[in-house]
């Protein structure tokens, strides 16, 4: 431990001092040879270039450079840029700190930098690792190299959670937005709780972590029968917890794989490493729970007999009454008559999760205790509860045992603090924390919110006493422009389990990792709040206006909250045509991000992004709106546009839904009709013909709503267009004469202006090898322009 804390005092001096001499180095001399690194000559600061350039194969791909930067607020997206930054490193110049905040301020000031060191014959080496993540696996290399076992002396850890989706997804309508972002905040805070344990237990530190996120977590540790019986001991009781807390949906794989130093060196071992403990990880996945099948096959007759009595969020019927609350008053179900009018009964974690769902808007700090806390700056409804490292059934019986963690609003100063999204405290935890709330959303839309809030009260709130809440579904439903609907967005990286397949060093895996989801956790929000960066201006065609400032000076951003987003994947829920827009603004970023040039397109980017948008009305289940959206990004994901195409990946399924799927299925020429399109076909035909579409109308208020107008063509042209389509499905290339028929129409109609009339007739009237197989997708902006006409 204390060799480890040497090693990241020694990167904080590189960044002060831009230099390390051979001799401070020496001692660690073994662990930064495993990284590759030569340290028998002086280390100095350097440009990082993308840890992403390494994929580009294109020719006149150019190597990027991420510039030398801090994390810090206000968040900046940093994109790599095409010239190496300057030799001027005073920004990553960090202050002096205690020994406690050593890592965090590595990570802060160390993030985007590199080193470079002399190799033999006297070249300069640049590492493609940023200095952070060097510098800190460094460290966890050493303590095994000092401290571990036998000949075997690393120890890789590796946890995966299986079943998120259910045990995030699964819950009614009652609260459901808050409810919802606070069991996906659950479950981040959960990975970073077993961690915290884990490396507590075997007397390690956070250095020793390889990543954590995206529904699981790696470490470095050092070998030892000890440190392997804890863990074990450990996977065993916490799946004893998850049994009884998610009633089998939620298991949490463990493993533990001890190696040799050799596994470092020999090339191709590393990755035969990783895919021997992936292995391990599908085979507990595939047998999970049986260390605990005496459980599983105890019989429980439901506790709660009526459905009014049952968990409202989660459907739970087995747990009794003093397990159960009000999810508004917090009366507990054994004091009072359960049977009485006017009660919502959730389980006891169910109504801290609502309420956390509020507490987390503006939340600046996570605060562990092991005591349950009544302080005034803490909410004794706010908190999560985990089991420690030796909890067991009897310490559930006995309410001991556990770990609780409070939502606080405050910069704590405690040492057993995580700081949200900041980096100037102890310990971090990164979570996209961008929601709606009431006080957000148009006027209309927060009548909406009331007339929710008020549904089955017998005492009625007023409107200041919602501003704060997080916006429900119907309030982001209602901010859409037409259509009441809510569109559901999910997104996925491309193929990155192969991309990751192909890592061959410890350090690469931690700084891909580590980077991803620095993008799908802080720049997400970012980009959410329409704080593209880079000269980019937020897609907007319906002009909200979206980076028009409020009384704080911040963007007024789009009306979308992020219910889950780490890793390489997300999942947003808002009013449908916000997402639909940001859809594309994410995808511009991640491209940029990632090492392409969108304005020229020309290097090609080291991974792509698919997703899928589907529309629901508000009160529509959450879990089925999961997986229709996550359907719609299968799908796009498995798509092509012509019949002997292999299938190319890279797509948007907008307005996905199953009877269009049905639909294409019963065709004779399925590739006729797409329900997805490559990014480049959106951003050349689609969003170009939804802006034409757009300037043949204007916005109108209607009972406080925005809806369209087209006072440039009839509602019956809309149907002819489809018709056109029907045409093209029949005989392909005849539907040409019909769609000059329709254009001529259009062209005569007095209030069409010329210059639209141009744009519109060149979008869908074409041949243009760049808009190939366009009428294809021609539904999908149809679709668009007929749901903005909608008054509901």
């Amino acid at each position: 431990m204390q060799s480890a804390q040497s090693i990241i005092q020694l990167g904080l001096k590189l960044l002060k001092e831009g230099k390390l001499e051979a001799n401070e180095l020496e001692s660690y001399r073994e662990a930064f040879s495993i990284l590759d690194i030569d340290v028998s000559a002086p280390l100095k600061l350097a440009g990082l270039k993308s840890v992403f350039s390494d994929f580009s194969t294109t020719s006149d791909s150019v190597a990027k450079y991420f510039k030398p930067v801090p994390l810090e607020k206000p968040f900046v997206i940093n994109y790599p840029v095409d010239v190496e930054p300057s030799c001027d490193f005073s920004g990553v110049k960090p202050p002096n700190c205690d020994e406690s905040h050593a890592l965090t301020a590595l990570e802060k000031y160390g993030t985007f930098v590199s080193v470079a060191s002399v190799d033999s014959i006297g070249s300069v080496v640049h590492s493609q690792t940023p200095l952070y993540d060097l510098f800190k696996t460094a460290a966890a290399i050493h303590d095994c190299l000092k401290t571990g076992e036998g000949d075997e002396k690393f120890l890789l850890v590796g946890c995966d959670f299986s079943g998120i989706q259910d045990t995030v997804y699964t819950i009614t309508s009652k609260g459901a937005l808050k409810t919802l972002r606070a069991r996906s905040f659950m479950l981040e805070l959960l990975t970073e709780h077993i961690v915290t344990e884990i490396l507590e237990a075997v007397d390690s530190d956070r250095h020793a972590i390889i990543y954590s996120g995206g529904g699981g977590f790696s470490l470095l540790l050092s070998n030892s029968l000890a440190t392997i019986e804890k863990i074990m001991k450990y996977r065993k009781s916490i799946n004893d917890w998850a049994l009884d807390e998610f009633v089998g949906r939620l298991f949490i794989a463990i493993d533990v794989l001890p190696f040799a130093k050799q596994k470092f060196v020999d090339e191709g071992c590393f990755q035969e490493l990783r895919q021997t403990q992936s292995d391990n990880l599908d085979r507990l996945k595939r047998t999970k729970f049986s260390d605990q099948l005496a459980l599983l096959f105890d019989p429980k007759m439901p506790e709660q007999l009526t459905v009014r009595t049952e968990c409202q969020i989660t459907r739970r019927d087995d747990l009794d009454d003093s397990q159960m609350r009000d999810m508004h008053s917090g009366d507990r179900m054994d004091k009072v008559n359960k049977n009485e009018e006017g009660h919502v009964w959730v389980s006891e974690s169910c109504f801290r999760q609502f309420h956390i769902g509020d507490q987390l808007i503006g939340a600046k700090s996570i605060v562990r205790t092991e005591k349950v806390l009544m302080e005034k700056h803490f909410d004794d409804k706010a908190y999560f509860k985990f089991p420690d490292i030796n909890w067991s059934e009897k310490s559930r019986i006995e309410s001991k045992g556990y770990v609780y963690y409070y939502i606080v609003k405050t910069e704590c100063s405690d040492q057993n603090v995580w700081r949200l999204n900041d980096w100037s405290g102890q310990r971090t935890i990164l979570f996209a924390n961008y929601v709606r709330k009431c006080s957000d959303l148009s006027p209309y839309a927060q009548n909406k919110e009331l007339e929710l809030a008020n549904e089955g009260r017998e005492e009625k709130v007023q409107l200041k006493d919602i501003q704060t809440n997080t916006a429900s579904f119907a309030g982001l439903a209602a901010s859409s422009t037409g259509a009441d609907l809510i569109g559901a967005l999910r997104m996925d990286v491309d193929d990155m389990g192969d991309k990751f397949s192909k890592v061959k060093t410890l350090a690469e895996l931690a700084s891909k990792s580590r980077i991803l989801n620095l993008f799908f956790k802080i720049y997400l929000t970012q980009i959410c709040n329409a704080n593209l960066c880079a000269h980019f201006s937020p897609l907007d065609i319906l002009e909200k206006n979206y980076t028009k400032k409020n009384e704080y000076g911040e963007n007024k951003g789009r009306n979308v909250s992020v219910i889950y987003a780490g890793g390489d994947d997300l999942f947003i829920i808002g009013a449908w045509d916000d997402t639909t827009e940001l859809a594309f603004d994410i995808q511009k970023c991640f491209h940029q991000f990632t090492g392409g040039d969108f304005k020229s397109r020309k290097n090609e980017i080291w991974a792509t992004i698919s997703g899928g948008l589907t529309l629901h009305h508000p009160k529509f289940p959450l879990y089925q709106m999961a997986r229709i959206s996550g359907e719609a990004e299968h799908a796009a994901k498995n798509d092509k546009d012509f019949k002997k195409d292999d299938v190319k990946k890279n797509r948007i399924g907008l307005f996905h839904d199953d009877a269009k799927e049905q639909r294409k299925l019963k065709m004779q020429n399925p590739e006729r009709y797409m329900l997805s399109m490559t990014w480049d076909l959106g951003n050349t035909f689609l969003l170009p013909l939804m802006k034409t579409y757009y300037d043949c109308g204007k916005l109108k208020e209607q009972d406080g709503r925005q809806v369209m107008e087209i006072d440039k063509f009839s509602y019956q042209t809309i149907e002819k267009w489809f018709a056109v389509i029907e045409k093209y499905l029949e005989s392909h290339k005849l539907y040409l004469p019909t769609m000059a028929r329709v254009m001529k129409q259009v062209e005569e109609n007095p209030k069409m202006d010329r210059a639209v009339f141009i744009r519109l007739f060149g979008l869908l009237y074409t041949n243009e090898e760049s808009k190939k197989n366009w009428i294809s997708h021609l539904h999908i902006a149809l679709n668009w322009i007929s749901y903005l006409r909608r008054t509901k």
